[in-house]
Protein backbone atom coordinates (compact mmCIF):
# COMPACT_ATOMS: atom_id res chain seq x y z
CA UNK A 1 0.00 0.00 0.00
CA UNK A 2 2.42 2.57 0.91
CA UNK A 3 3.94 3.43 -2.20
CA UNK A 4 6.09 5.95 -1.72
CA UNK A 5 7.76 4.42 1.40
CA UNK A 6 10.31 3.23 -1.48
CA UNK A 7 11.07 3.31 -5.22
CA UNK A 8 12.61 -0.27 -6.20
CA UNK A 9 14.41 1.17 -9.66
CA UNK A 10 15.95 -1.79 -11.01
CA UNK A 11 16.82 -3.83 -14.11
CA UNK A 12 15.08 -7.21 -13.90
CA UNK A 13 16.81 -9.43 -16.55
CA UNK A 14 15.37 -12.40 -16.01
CA UNK A 15 12.37 -11.29 -17.83
CA UNK A 16 10.66 -12.89 -20.63
CA UNK A 17 7.48 -11.28 -22.47
CA UNK A 18 4.47 -13.03 -24.11
CA UNK A 19 5.11 -11.06 -26.78
CA UNK A 20 1.54 -10.06 -28.00
CA UNK A 21 2.47 -7.61 -30.33
CA UNK A 22 5.79 -6.34 -31.53
CA UNK A 23 6.87 -3.81 -29.30
CA UNK A 24 6.55 -6.93 -26.69
CA UNK A 25 9.34 -8.91 -29.28
CA UNK A 26 11.31 -5.62 -29.50
CA UNK A 27 11.58 -5.27 -25.68
CA UNK A 28 12.57 -9.02 -24.76
CA UNK A 29 15.42 -7.99 -27.24
CA UNK A 30 16.71 -4.91 -25.26
CA UNK A 31 16.49 -7.10 -22.63
CA UNK A 32 18.90 -9.17 -23.54
CA UNK A 33 21.19 -6.78 -23.81
CA UNK A 34 20.87 -5.51 -20.60
CA UNK A 35 21.66 -9.30 -19.62
CA UNK A 36 24.70 -8.89 -20.89
CA UNK A 37 25.62 -5.75 -19.23
CA UNK A 38 25.45 -3.56 -22.70
CA UNK A 39 23.12 -0.63 -21.14
CA UNK A 40 24.03 2.09 -23.55
CA UNK A 41 23.20 -0.11 -26.27
CA UNK A 42 20.09 -0.97 -24.88
CA UNK A 43 19.35 2.56 -24.00
CA UNK A 44 19.99 3.20 -27.54
CA UNK A 45 17.38 0.60 -28.99
CA UNK A 46 15.14 1.29 -26.82
CA UNK A 47 15.43 5.19 -27.82
CA UNK A 48 13.94 4.01 -31.37
CA UNK A 49 11.78 1.54 -30.38
CA UNK A 50 10.11 4.36 -28.68
CA UNK A 51 9.47 6.83 -32.00
CA UNK A 52 8.30 4.12 -33.25
CA UNK A 53 5.71 3.13 -30.66
CA UNK A 54 5.64 6.29 -28.42
CA UNK A 55 2.25 5.11 -26.63
CA UNK A 56 3.93 1.77 -25.51
CA UNK A 57 3.96 1.98 -21.63
CA UNK A 58 6.79 -1.20 -20.99
CA UNK A 59 9.16 0.18 -23.05
CA UNK A 60 8.94 3.74 -21.48
CA UNK A 61 9.29 1.96 -17.93
CA UNK A 62 12.29 -0.23 -18.83
CA UNK A 63 13.93 3.24 -20.64
CA UNK A 64 13.39 5.34 -17.80
CA UNK A 65 15.06 2.46 -15.43
CA UNK A 66 18.22 2.42 -17.56
CA UNK A 67 18.69 5.83 -16.89
CA UNK A 68 18.25 6.09 -13.44
CA UNK A 69 20.86 3.38 -13.48
CA UNK A 70 23.49 5.82 -15.43
CA UNK A 71 22.06 7.98 -12.59
CA UNK A 72 23.31 6.10 -10.14
CA UNK A 73 26.61 4.98 -12.35
CA UNK A 74 27.17 8.63 -12.42
CA UNK A 75 27.09 9.37 -8.98
CA UNK A 76 30.25 7.49 -8.51
CA UNK A 77 32.04 10.01 -11.10
CA UNK A 78 30.96 13.22 -8.39
CA UNK A 79 34.48 13.57 -6.77
CA UNK A 80 36.13 14.69 -9.76
CA UNK A 81 33.86 17.50 -8.98
CA UNK A 82 33.28 17.29 -5.30
CA UNK A 83 37.09 17.71 -4.57
CA UNK A 84 37.24 21.23 -6.25
CA UNK A 85 38.10 24.28 -4.48
CA UNK A 86 38.75 27.82 -5.30
CA UNK A 87 40.53 30.09 -3.57
CA UNK A 88 40.62 33.77 -3.50
CA UNK A 89 43.19 35.90 -2.24
CA UNK A 90 42.57 39.86 -1.69
CA UNK A 91 45.63 42.69 -2.90
CA UNK A 92 47.32 41.66 0.29
CA UNK A 93 47.47 38.32 -0.93
CA UNK A 94 45.64 36.94 2.05
CA UNK A 95 43.46 34.26 1.55
CA UNK A 96 39.54 35.30 1.62
CA UNK A 97 37.54 33.00 4.00
CA UNK A 98 34.16 33.29 1.86
CA UNK A 99 35.84 33.66 -1.49
CA UNK A 100 33.83 36.06 -3.82
CA UNK A 101 30.92 36.26 -6.06
CA UNK A 102 32.86 35.01 -9.25
CA UNK A 103 34.39 31.66 -7.53
CA UNK A 104 30.59 31.00 -6.15
CA UNK A 105 29.75 31.10 -9.40
CA UNK A 106 32.27 28.99 -11.11
CA UNK A 107 31.76 26.52 -7.94
CA UNK A 108 28.04 26.50 -8.62
CA UNK A 109 28.48 25.87 -12.44
CA UNK A 110 30.76 22.75 -11.77
CA UNK A 111 28.02 21.13 -9.25
CA UNK A 112 25.75 21.69 -11.78
CA UNK A 113 27.38 20.11 -14.72
CA UNK A 114 28.67 17.50 -12.52
CA UNK A 115 27.99 13.92 -14.07
CA UNK A 116 24.84 12.71 -11.84
CA UNK A 117 23.21 16.07 -12.43
CA UNK A 118 23.44 15.94 -15.93
CA UNK A 119 22.27 12.22 -15.45
CA UNK A 120 19.65 12.70 -13.36
CA UNK A 121 18.16 15.62 -15.72
CA UNK A 122 17.94 13.01 -18.65
CA UNK A 123 16.25 10.84 -16.12
CA UNK A 124 13.41 13.47 -15.52
CA UNK A 125 13.36 14.61 -19.04
CA UNK A 126 12.31 10.73 -19.80
CA UNK A 127 9.65 10.29 -17.10
CA UNK A 128 7.82 13.87 -18.73
CA UNK A 129 8.41 12.78 -22.14
CA UNK A 130 6.63 9.43 -21.45
CA UNK A 131 3.69 11.08 -20.73
CA UNK A 132 4.00 13.32 -23.37
CA UNK A 133 2.61 10.21 -25.34
CA UNK A 134 1.16 7.48 -23.26
CA UNK A 135 -1.06 7.86 -20.88
CA UNK A 136 -0.46 5.11 -19.06
CA UNK A 137 2.59 5.42 -17.63
CA UNK A 138 1.68 5.37 -13.93
CA UNK A 139 5.28 4.95 -12.89
CA UNK A 140 6.40 8.33 -14.50
CA UNK A 141 3.68 10.07 -13.31
CA UNK A 142 3.94 8.72 -9.50
CA UNK A 143 7.62 9.80 -9.23
CA UNK A 144 7.57 13.12 -11.22
CA UNK A 145 4.47 14.05 -8.62
CA UNK A 146 6.57 12.68 -5.75
CA UNK A 147 9.73 14.75 -6.59
CA UNK A 148 7.90 18.00 -7.86
CA UNK A 149 4.96 18.12 -6.30
CA UNK A 150 4.48 16.67 -2.81
CA UNK A 151 6.00 18.71 -0.17
CA UNK A 152 6.86 17.26 3.02
CA UNK A 153 4.70 18.12 5.92
CA UNK A 154 6.24 15.95 9.00
CA UNK A 155 9.11 18.59 9.65
CA UNK A 156 8.89 19.56 13.02
CA UNK A 157 7.82 15.84 14.64
CA UNK A 158 9.09 15.60 18.49
CA UNK A 159 11.24 12.97 19.90
CA UNK A 160 8.73 10.98 21.81
CA UNK A 161 5.90 10.82 18.79
CA UNK A 162 9.15 9.62 16.69
CA UNK A 163 9.85 6.98 18.90
CA UNK A 164 6.33 5.25 18.55
CA UNK A 165 6.66 5.97 15.34
CA UNK A 166 10.00 4.28 14.26
CA UNK A 167 9.08 1.47 16.49
CA UNK A 168 5.90 0.81 14.64
CA UNK A 169 7.65 0.91 11.62
CA UNK A 170 10.27 -1.80 12.97
CA UNK A 171 6.97 -3.85 13.68
CA UNK A 172 5.33 -3.23 10.14
CA UNK A 173 8.67 -4.31 8.38
CA UNK A 174 7.94 -7.76 10.33
CA UNK A 175 4.68 -7.88 9.09
CA UNK A 176 3.38 -7.45 12.73
CA UNK A 177 0.20 -4.91 11.89
CA UNK A 178 -1.65 -5.12 15.49
CA UNK A 179 1.50 -3.88 16.85
CA UNK A 180 2.35 -1.47 14.62
CA UNK A 181 -1.09 -0.30 14.68
CA UNK A 182 -0.66 0.60 18.42
CA UNK A 183 2.44 2.56 17.86
CA UNK A 184 1.18 4.35 15.41
CA UNK A 185 -2.15 5.32 17.07
CA UNK A 186 0.84 6.53 19.84
CA UNK A 187 2.59 8.38 18.11
CA UNK A 188 -0.85 10.10 16.71
CA UNK A 189 -1.58 11.01 20.41
CA UNK A 190 1.97 12.81 20.72
CA UNK A 191 1.38 14.83 17.71
CA UNK A 192 -2.34 14.83 16.03
CA UNK A 193 -0.75 16.10 13.09
CA UNK A 194 1.56 13.20 12.57
CA UNK A 195 1.13 12.76 8.78
CA UNK A 196 2.50 9.58 7.86
CA UNK A 197 1.40 8.37 11.02
CA UNK A 198 -1.99 8.36 10.08
CA UNK A 199 -0.94 7.41 6.59
CA UNK A 200 0.60 4.24 7.72
CA UNK A 201 -1.87 3.86 10.62
CA UNK A 202 -4.22 2.79 7.57
CA UNK A 203 -1.99 0.91 5.98
CA UNK A 204 -1.52 -1.50 9.14
CA UNK A 205 -5.47 -2.09 9.10
CA UNK A 206 -5.50 -2.51 5.60
CA UNK A 207 -3.39 -5.17 5.71
CA UNK A 208 -5.17 -6.73 8.37
CA UNK A 209 -8.57 -6.58 6.41
CA UNK A 210 -9.81 -3.89 8.43
CA UNK A 211 -11.29 -1.70 5.26
CA UNK A 212 -13.14 0.29 7.94
CA UNK A 213 -10.79 1.08 10.11
CA UNK A 214 -8.19 1.69 7.30
CA UNK A 215 -10.64 4.10 5.33
CA UNK A 216 -10.95 5.88 8.28
CA UNK A 217 -7.19 6.32 8.92
CA UNK A 218 -6.97 7.54 5.34
CA UNK A 219 -9.67 10.03 5.71
CA UNK A 220 -8.28 11.53 8.88
CA UNK A 221 -4.94 11.63 6.68
CA UNK A 222 -6.90 13.47 3.87
CA UNK A 223 -8.21 15.88 6.29
CA UNK A 224 -5.49 17.22 7.66
CA UNK A 225 -3.59 17.36 4.23
CA UNK A 226 -6.37 18.25 1.57
CA UNK A 227 -3.72 18.78 -1.00
CA UNK A 228 -1.86 15.59 -1.09
CA UNK A 229 -2.91 12.69 -3.33
CA UNK A 230 -1.34 9.72 -1.57
CA UNK A 231 -3.91 9.49 1.16
CA UNK A 232 -7.03 10.17 -1.04
CA UNK A 233 -5.19 7.19 -3.31
CA UNK A 234 -5.48 4.39 -0.42
CA UNK A 235 -9.18 5.66 0.88
CA UNK A 236 -10.52 4.83 -2.80
CA UNK A 237 -9.02 1.60 -2.47
CA UNK A 238 -10.58 1.23 1.06
CA UNK A 239 -13.82 1.89 0.03
CA UNK A 240 -13.85 -0.32 -2.92
CA UNK A 241 -12.49 -3.30 -1.00
CA UNK A 242 -15.81 -2.69 1.23
CA UNK A 243 -17.80 -2.35 -2.27
CA UNK A 244 -18.87 1.03 -1.18
CA UNK A 245 -18.58 1.65 -4.99
CA UNK A 246 -20.48 5.25 -4.99
CA UNK A 247 -17.79 6.38 -2.23
CA UNK A 248 -14.88 4.90 -4.41
CA UNK A 249 -16.07 7.16 -7.11
CA UNK A 250 -16.73 10.47 -5.45
CA UNK A 251 -13.59 10.09 -3.75
CA UNK A 252 -11.81 9.58 -6.69
CA UNK A 253 -12.92 12.60 -8.73
CA UNK A 254 -11.93 14.56 -5.61
CA UNK A 255 -8.20 13.10 -5.88
CA UNK A 256 -8.60 14.04 -9.20
CA UNK A 257 -8.88 17.59 -8.60
CA UNK A 258 -5.53 17.43 -6.51
CA UNK A 259 -3.54 15.72 -9.31
CA UNK A 260 -5.55 13.75 -12.46
CA UNK A 261 -2.91 10.78 -11.53
CA UNK A 262 -3.49 7.55 -13.87
CA UNK A 263 -4.83 5.28 -10.93
CA UNK A 264 -6.97 7.00 -10.12
CA UNK A 265 -8.69 6.93 -13.05
CA UNK A 266 -8.11 3.43 -13.57
CA UNK A 267 -9.74 3.19 -9.96
CA UNK A 268 -12.46 5.25 -11.16
CA UNK A 269 -12.84 3.01 -14.06
CA UNK A 270 -13.07 0.01 -11.52
CA UNK A 271 -15.75 1.71 -9.30
CA UNK A 272 -17.94 2.44 -11.79
CA UNK A 273 -17.69 -0.59 -13.95
CA UNK A 274 -19.80 -1.79 -10.60
CA UNK A 275 -22.82 0.89 -10.79
CA UNK A 276 -23.60 -0.01 -14.29
CA UNK A 277 -21.60 3.22 -15.57
CA UNK A 278 -18.02 3.61 -17.62
CA UNK A 279 -15.07 6.32 -18.57
CA UNK A 280 -14.92 7.63 -21.54
CA UNK A 281 -11.55 9.82 -21.99
CA UNK A 282 -10.91 10.52 -25.22
CA UNK A 283 -7.24 11.67 -24.19
CA UNK A 284 -5.03 12.69 -26.90
CA UNK A 285 -0.71 12.40 -27.11
CA UNK A 286 0.94 15.28 -27.18
CA UNK A 287 2.77 16.58 -29.73
CA UNK A 288 5.40 18.65 -27.73
CA UNK A 289 6.43 19.71 -24.16
CA UNK A 290 4.05 22.29 -22.77
CA UNK A 291 4.98 26.00 -22.84
CA UNK A 292 6.47 27.32 -20.29
CA UNK A 293 7.36 30.55 -18.95
CA UNK A 294 11.06 32.02 -18.42
CA UNK A 295 11.99 28.45 -19.72
CA UNK A 296 16.02 28.94 -20.00
CA UNK A 297 16.96 25.39 -20.32
CA UNK A 298 18.92 26.54 -23.33
CA UNK A 299 21.26 28.45 -21.66
CA UNK A 300 21.84 26.32 -18.28
CA UNK A 301 24.48 23.22 -18.46
CA UNK A 302 22.30 21.11 -16.44
CA UNK A 303 18.88 20.79 -18.27
CA UNK A 304 18.83 17.52 -20.65
CA UNK A 305 17.71 18.61 -23.99
CA UNK A 306 17.70 16.23 -27.06
CA UNK A 307 19.79 17.07 -29.98
CA UNK A 308 16.31 17.72 -31.93
CA UNK A 309 13.14 19.48 -30.97
CA UNK A 310 10.63 16.76 -30.28
CA UNK A 311 7.50 18.27 -32.48
CA UNK A 312 5.33 14.70 -33.07
CA UNK A 313 2.87 16.69 -35.74
CA UNK A 314 3.08 19.84 -37.17
CA UNK A 315 -0.37 20.84 -36.18
CA UNK A 316 1.99 21.90 -32.68
CA UNK A 317 4.11 24.15 -34.12
CA UNK A 318 0.85 26.33 -34.00
CA UNK A 319 0.87 25.85 -30.68
CA UNK A 320 4.30 26.70 -29.97
CA UNK A 321 4.13 29.85 -31.51
CA UNK A 322 1.29 30.85 -29.38
CA UNK A 323 3.61 31.43 -26.39
CA UNK A 324 5.53 33.82 -27.92
CA UNK A 325 2.34 35.94 -28.53
CA UNK A 326 1.42 36.28 -24.79
CA UNK A 327 4.21 35.57 -22.86
CA UNK A 328 5.17 38.92 -21.34
CA UNK A 329 1.67 38.94 -19.94
CA UNK A 330 2.20 36.16 -17.83
CA UNK A 331 3.64 35.12 -14.84
CA UNK A 332 6.26 32.32 -14.35
CA UNK A 333 3.31 30.04 -14.02
CA UNK A 334 1.60 29.74 -17.31
CA UNK A 335 -1.19 32.35 -15.96
CA UNK A 336 -2.03 35.44 -17.85
CA UNK A 337 -2.32 38.16 -15.50
CA UNK A 338 -2.27 41.46 -17.38
CA UNK A 339 -4.53 42.68 -19.48
CA UNK A 340 -3.60 42.85 -22.88
CA UNK A 341 -5.14 42.98 -26.70
CA UNK A 342 -4.97 39.43 -27.82
CA UNK A 343 -6.74 37.16 -25.35
CA UNK A 344 -8.83 37.80 -22.39
CA UNK A 345 -7.94 33.72 -21.78
CA UNK A 346 -6.09 33.32 -18.27
CA UNK A 347 -4.15 30.59 -19.02
CA UNK A 348 -1.20 29.97 -21.48
CA UNK A 349 -2.18 26.08 -22.00
CA UNK A 350 -5.55 27.06 -23.19
CA UNK A 351 -4.57 29.96 -25.23
CA UNK A 352 -2.54 27.53 -26.69
CA UNK A 353 -4.36 25.31 -27.78
CA UNK A 354 -6.99 28.01 -29.39
CA UNK A 355 -4.21 29.16 -31.29
CA UNK A 356 -3.44 25.42 -32.42
CA UNK A 357 -7.12 24.75 -33.47
CA UNK A 358 -7.55 28.33 -35.09
CA UNK A 359 -4.81 27.62 -37.51
CA UNK A 360 -4.95 23.75 -38.15
CA UNK A 361 -7.36 21.24 -39.15
CA UNK A 362 -5.87 18.21 -38.48
CA UNK A 363 -7.40 14.93 -37.53
CA UNK A 364 -6.00 14.47 -34.39
CA UNK A 365 -7.59 17.49 -32.94
CA UNK A 366 -10.94 16.12 -33.65
CA UNK A 367 -12.04 15.68 -30.26
CA UNK A 368 -10.63 18.95 -28.68
CA UNK A 369 -12.56 20.83 -31.62
CA UNK A 370 -15.54 18.90 -30.25
CA UNK A 371 -15.36 20.35 -26.90
CA UNK A 372 -14.38 23.77 -27.90
CA UNK A 373 -17.71 23.86 -29.79
CA UNK A 374 -19.65 22.45 -26.53
CA UNK A 375 -18.00 24.72 -24.44
CA UNK A 376 -15.62 22.65 -22.70
CA UNK A 377 -12.46 22.93 -24.06
CA UNK A 378 -10.93 24.48 -20.86
CA UNK A 379 -12.25 20.97 -18.81
CA UNK A 380 -11.13 18.29 -22.03
CA UNK A 381 -7.31 20.68 -22.32
CA UNK A 382 -6.66 20.74 -18.09
CA UNK A 383 -8.30 17.99 -16.71
CA UNK A 384 -8.39 15.75 -20.21
CA UNK A 385 -4.57 16.46 -21.57
CA UNK A 386 -3.51 17.40 -17.86
CA UNK A 387 0.74 16.91 -17.94
CA UNK A 388 2.74 17.30 -15.21
CA UNK A 389 4.38 20.34 -16.49
CA UNK A 390 1.16 22.48 -16.32
CA UNK A 391 1.01 21.57 -12.91
CA UNK A 392 0.15 25.20 -11.51
CA UNK A 393 -2.05 26.24 -14.47
CA UNK A 394 -3.65 23.19 -13.08
CA UNK A 395 -4.08 23.78 -9.67
CA UNK A 396 -5.50 27.39 -10.06
CA UNK A 397 -8.02 25.90 -12.90
CA UNK A 398 -9.27 23.83 -10.09
CA UNK A 399 -9.86 26.39 -7.29
CA UNK A 400 -11.99 28.30 -9.82
CA UNK A 401 -13.72 25.66 -11.64
CA UNK A 402 -14.70 23.04 -9.16
CA UNK A 403 -18.60 22.33 -9.76
CA UNK A 404 -17.57 23.37 -13.76
CA UNK A 405 -15.23 20.09 -13.89
CA UNK A 406 -17.83 17.71 -12.02
CA UNK A 407 -20.49 18.66 -15.01
CA UNK A 408 -17.80 18.17 -17.23
CA UNK A 409 -17.32 14.68 -15.84
CA UNK A 410 -21.06 14.18 -15.33
CA UNK A 411 -21.80 15.22 -19.08
CA UNK A 412 -18.74 13.64 -20.79
CA UNK A 413 -17.12 11.84 -19.17
CA UNK A 414 -18.82 9.01 -16.75
CA UNK A 415 -21.45 7.48 -19.34
CA UNK A 416 -23.73 4.95 -18.85
CA UNK A 417 -23.09 1.09 -19.96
Amino acid sequence: MAYFRTFVLVLIVNFSLAQSNPEDKKLDEAYKLIKKEKYKEADSYLEKVLVDAPNYAPGWVLLSKLRYKEYEDAKKSDNLFGNIAVSVKDKDGKEKKDGDSLSTALLSLLQNISPSKTALDKYYYTLRRATLTCNECDRACAILRATFIDVDVDTMIGKKALRYFNEAEQEFGKKNYEASAKNYKRALEEQPNFYKAALYLGDSYYFTENYELAALAFKDASNKYPFLLEPRKYLVDAFYKQKLYEKCTDECMEAMKVYPDYMIASRLEDGLYYQNKKLNVKWMPRGTFPNKINDTSSKNLNKYLPKEPFIENKCWEYYINAAKKVTKYCNKKGIITELNDITKQRYLELYSWEEMLKNSNDESLKEAKRMKEEGFLDCYVMVTCFHHDIYDQYKDFVFRNKERIALYFKKYIVTKI
